[in-house]
């Protein structure tokens, strides 16, 4: 277990939190406001629809968790698989982490540890340095879809040492919040804390192999 621990800790800037100065001082994070901004957006046959948030949600969707997104940056699927994998570190639930994250990777990291004691290391991780007490998301958005090969090259290497013979047809890297309870029935945003800690934004990408996609991280 102590060797996982710190295999967990090694890898988890690219996979969860990231800790750095980054340079994400000028956006603004509302606690309250999970929102996009599309003011300056221009669409050249004048059809928004695509900037328009979408949501999913538990109760008329295949989705543990409510998530909002623009259909701009992913389709329905690619957010089931965001809002399945938040969801099983919330809840550490073994079930939805396997069933979101690509088999082969997943093996990898783990390396002989079980999901379950990745999910303990994660939620502790989350609970002790970022929100500093239990918590509970009970929302997902998806704020940004990256561009440019930069966006892709970890992800990259990382299918290639787990599954080398695996070719992605749609590869994309999402900026992420994650709301959680703040015990008086409002909520607060995982993004504030993170950018109070000098942490970056949640990151995670979503390959889509074999017509199914799945998460890299």
């Amino acid at each position: 277990m102590k060797g996982y621990i710190r295999k967990a800790a090694a890898f988890l800037a690219a996979a969860l939190v990231a800790v750095s100065a980054a340079g994400c001082a000028d956006k603004k994070e509302d606690e309250h406001d999970h929102g996009h901004n599309i003011a300056g957006v221009s669409a050249p046959d004048g059809d928004y629809s695509d900037y328009a948030e979408k949501e999913l949600k538990p109760e008329s969707s295949e989705v543990p968790v409510f998530i909002t997104f623009r259909s701009s940056f992913a389709e329905d699927e690619e957010a089931v698989k965001v809002a399945e994998f938040y969801y099983a570190m919330s809840e550490k639930s073994v079930e939805y982490l396997e069933k979101s994250v690509q088999p082969d990777v997943l093996k990898m990291k783990l390396d002989s540890s079980t999901s379950a004691d990745y999910l303990n290391v994660q939620y502790d991780f989350i609970k002790d340095s970022v929100i500093g007490s239990d918590f509970k998301f009970t929302a997902v958005t998806i704020d940004d879809s990256m561009t440019g090969e930069d966006a892709f090259n970890y992800y990259d290497s990382l299918l290639a040492k787990a599954a080398p013979d695996l070719k992605p047809t749609s590869k994309k890297v999402f900026k992420v919040n994650c709301l959680y309870d703040k015990g008086d029935g409002g909520q607060l945003s995982i993004a504030a804390r993170l950018k109070e800690k000098g942490m970056n934004e949640l990151e995670v990408a979503v390959y889509t192999i074999d017509g199914k996609p799945y998460i890299i991280f």
